[in-house]
């Protein structure tokens, strides 16, 4: 009994110093002393401690090897600690190190394996009874982070306060943890509610002052991220308070030169700045510009970043010449190989250090140049630099679109890049009203304007999360992640100037890489022409090519927004002719698009007047020769969203009755597409002797998704499937419950020419991967909602979709990107055109017109859709029950 006693003592003493040792561990975790917390983890492990505590030290290695970057080690070690977590069958252990891979997979950036080990973890936790402990607390904690760095930041918050829930019940106020789940919930709502992020922000620093000395680092990081807030709120006297605390706390750490403390000054310049004291800010630059160079020498991003603030000082001073020769240090600093002085020379695109910074430089001297002009030299050669300037910002911006992996890259890109681009439609205008030759500049500037579209098209369809693509092999989607991935790691480390031996290994890395981007981009452009245009192809067409494509009857406009110079270019493009109008737009533009919607929306027609009358006069062409009878529509940004059919082509008042109102409609067949580049990509659909229909209508709907039946709806496709049967034509229809996901899933749907969806659609604007279009739930896996990243991976082959009872909601739509995500993933499955509407409108009303035009497609086969839907749509302006624009504009065909 007694050698039993002695025995349980012995094991309780071992799990205790183990305990121990762990808890010493994690606070060398908390702390940031990765490589003291590496050996000594190792050291433990020597003693051949029990499988838990194995796998435990095994997990604080990784994650300390992880935040130093090593993942090779990292997931090496994981996955010997998963091994031994499976023999052992501990279940606990195997959910903390998929919590851990979790980690792992976030910083590489595959944030898609991320969220599935995350996932994982949390499940294995709730099947162990474990979802209450400080390790479930930590996987939710890293699930909040994943989602704030895609953006989800709701569910960031709903993850991370669920974690700190958790750490609440087990921790004290006073932790390292407890401060660092207030930092993370700071930082979630530092994107969307700065009063909320300086409250957590002010709690982190608060733990940090009872937990460390006054002068320690923690505590100065802390005080800055205040100091953010404080900014971004405009309280520029207490963001400068908290920025000079911090900075004297680094001063009293680092007597010397230190990038923390010219970080901090850079910051009180740019905080002086946005005060308006240019004197002071430059103070600040000057002196941390001076550090930076102290700390890493004149070859470095952050010395880069630090010029480019005293450039745009020296520019808004209108010292162009100063403004240009400090921008020129600027990429010294942050190009390997560039030294030139001269701003007619700029570096090519290969060894430089900060992508971002370098894209900052390039578009701010494309701006001095083209200030300089019209301020000093009235030189055109300045023009013509800034052009050529812009134009190597274009191919360094398709360069950095394959190494983002986080929403606010992907929204500091997005900003950046829609300058870039109207930089570079405007200065290449202005270069053609002076130049002799005006076509090349034309040119110029339809090419800028195009890419811009290209880009809102690529962000739109990344947004999807489709997890498949029909025809696409999971293992070649799994290798563009891959390299995906591996491109933004290099860049990230280049970002950081390392020691010459890792900057040549990073460069070999990256050149490999990228040279292996490229292959894979070739084969899938060769192998997978469908999926290479959706995901890869953001060339812009040229005018001659667009041109061959159109016939003599065809105009096509395509709009641009300089929102920052309030102007509005259109791009008119026929057969034989191309001109570009540009219109000064006020500040009630944005107004009166909304009004135009709201208006017609509500039947308000004095709103209706006024708003119709102005957007006519900007957006109809002066000049449409007699001969065109076709409009097709590129839209951009927010006019995305209203109908142009319903503008007018002469001024109306508001005692005008709808049947005499001269809509563009009566003139002119509409359609739209999003950019000029997919109309290179499509090919005409051929007209099918024996044509087919799909015809899918719910008609209810369950409570649980908030949406009204449409009975509608039942006669619709009744009506419409006649139409085809009395011409002994193949029809397929789907009513009530025979309208669920799985059957729309099927590959039969690939055999119908036509699929007409009279159901529920909602364009989330937000959130576009639940955009979706509403079916009936079956008995099986499917739950009725067709996601757009489910509609990736169906198989169509159709000549026209059409969603009749589509919503995108009034008042929520800020760029008009969600119609293009739903749509362009239609396309992508194999749909040759669409009639989508902008808001659902009564049953009655589209039943008459959905059957109108089925009627004049099926009588009138030779001719195209949009000259099928105008009839359709007048059908109902001659009915004096439907002649409000309510009834018949929503109604648009997007395709070519």
């Amino acid at each position: 009994m007694k050698h039993v006693s002695l025995l349980l003592l012995l094991i309780v003493s071992v799990s205790f110093l183990h305990a121990q040792d762990l808890k010493q561990l994690e606070s060398l975790l908390s702390e940031a002393k990765y490589q003291e917390a590496i050996q000594e983890s190792e050291k433990a492990l020597s003693k051949n401690p029990p499988a838990e505590t194995a796998i435990a030290l095994k997990n604080i290695t990784a994650e300390a090897l992880v935040r130093l970057g090593k993942f090779d080690e990292a997931s090496r070690i994981l996955d010997n600690a998963q091994e031994q977590a499976a023999t052992a069958n501990l279940t606990f252990q195997q959910g903390i190190t998929r919590s851990n891979y979790g980690l792992l997979y976030m910083i590489q950036g595959r944030n898609d394996r991320a969220l599935e080990s995350l996932e994982d973890a949390l499940t294995i936790f709730d099947k162990s009874g474990k979802s209450e402990t400080l390790e479930a607390a930590q996987a939710l904690s890293h699930l909040g982070n994943l989602y704030r760095a895609t953006g989800k930041f709701s569910q960031a918050e709903e993850q991370l306060n669920r974690a700190l829930a958790i750490r609440q019940k087990f921790l004290k106020d006073d932790t390292e943890l407890m401060a660092a789940a207030y930092n993370d919930l700071g930082l979630v709502f530092s994107m969307t509610d700065p009063d909320k992020a300086l409250d957590f922000y002010e709690k982190a620093l608060a733990i940090y002052k009872k937990l460390h000395d006054k002068d320690h680092p923690k505590i100065a990081t802390a005080t800055t991220n205040v100091g953010f807030i404080y900014r971004t709120l405009e309280l520029y006297g207490d963001a400068v308070n908290n920025f000079e605390a911090s900075l004297k706390i680094w001063e009293k750490m680092y007597p010397q030169a230190h990038p923390s403390k010219a970080f901090v000054l850079f910051n009180l310049g740019v905080t002086y700045n946005q005060m308006g004291d240019a004197k002071a800010a430059r103070g600040y630059y000057e002196r941390a510009l001076k550090m930076y160079e102290e700390s890493y020498g004149r070859k470095h991003p952050e010395t880069g970043r630090v010029l480019n603030a005293i450039g745009d000082l020296d520019l808004a001073a209108n010292k162009f010449d100063d403004a240009l020769a400090t921008y020129q240090r600027s990429l010294h600093a942050n190009v390997a190989d560039f030294n030139s002085s001269d701003p007619k020379q700029s570096p090519h695109l290969k060894n430089y250090y900060d992508g971002n910074v370098l894209l900052n430089t390039m578009l701010s001297k494309a701006q001095a140049l083209e200030a300089r002009h019209y301020g000093k030299t009235l030189k055109f050669e300045d023009l013509t630099l800034a052009i050529q300037t812009l134009q190597r910002c274009d191919t360094l911006i398709d360069k950095l679109r394959q190494q983002i992996n986080n929403e606010s890259d992907k929204i500091s890109l997005g900003a950046i890049a829609t300058e870039v681009y109207a930089n570079g439609v405007r200065i290449s205008y202005e270069a053609s009203q002076v130049a002799f030759k005006k076509k090349s500049y034309y040119e110029h500037a339809f090419y800028f304007a195009e890419k811009s579209k290209s880009a809102v098209l690529l962000e739109a369809i990344s947004d999807a999360n489709a997890k498949s693509f029909a025809g696409i092999p999971q293992n070649l989607l799994e290798e563009e992640k891959t390299l995906k991935s591996a491109i933004a790691l290099c860049a990230q480390g280049l970002a950081q100037k390392p020691s010459a031996d890792e900057e040549k290994y990073l460069r070999e890395a990256s050149f490999n890489l990228n040279r292996q981007y490229e292959a894979f981009v070739k084969k899938m452009e060769k192998e997978f022409p469908s999926y290479y245009n959706l995901k890869f192809n953001a060339a812009a067409p040229s005018i001659p090519q667009l041109q061959a494509k159109l016939d003599q009857k065809t105009m096509l406009v395509s709009y641009f927004t300089d929102e920052k110079n309030n102007r509005i270019y259109s791009f008119q493009i026929t057969e034989k002719t191309f001109r570009i109008e540009d219109h000064a737009i006020t500040k009630d533009f944005d107004r009166y698009i909304t009004g135009l919607r709201n208006s017609i929306f509500f039947n308000e027609k004095k709103s209706f007047t006024k708003a119709v009358n102005n957007l006519s006069e900007i957006l109809i062409p002066d000049r449409i020769a007699k001969n065109i009878s076709d409009l097709i529509i590129l839209p951009v940004g927010r006019l995305g969203i209203i109908p142009f059919e319903a503008l007018v082509t002469d001024a109306i008042t508001p005692d005008t009755p709808y049947p005499s109102m001269p809509f563009l409609i009566r003139k002119y067949n509409v359609r739209y597409e999003f950019s000029a580049g997919l109309i290179l990509q499509k090919e005409v659909a051929q007209t099918s002797a024996q044509p087919s229909i799909f015809l899918c209508a719910p008609v209810t709907f369950p409570a649980k998704d908030n949406l009204n039946d449409l009975p509608g709806t039942e006669s619709e496709v009744n009506d419409i499937a006649s139409l085809f049967n009395q011409k002994q034509y193949k029809s397929s229809l789907l009513t009530r419950n025979n309208a669920d996901e799985k059957k729309v899933k099927s590959p039969d749907l690939k055999s119908f020419d036509y699929i007409h969806f009279a159901t529920h659609g909602i364009v989330d604007e937000s959130n576009p991967e639940l955009s979706r279009i509403f079916l009936q739930s079956d008995v099986g896996s499917e739950d009725g909602n067709l996601f757009a990243g489910e509609i990736y991976n169906l198989n169509l082959n159709a000549r026209l979709v059409t969603l009749s009872a589509c919503q995108t909601g009034l008042g929520k739509i800020s760029k008009g990107e969600g119609v293009i995500g739903l749509s362009r993933a239609l396309v992508y499955a194999g749909a040759k055109s669409l009639i989508v509407s902008f808001w659902s409108v009564a049953d009655e009303s589209t039943a008459v017109l959905m059957k109108n035009f089925y009627q004049e497609m099926l009588q009138h086969p030779q001719a195209n859709f949009s000259e099928n839907l105008k009839q359709a749509k007048l059908s109902l302006v001659k009915d004096e029950k439907y002649t409000a624009p309510y009834y018949w504009a929503p109604f648009i065909l997007i395709g070519f």
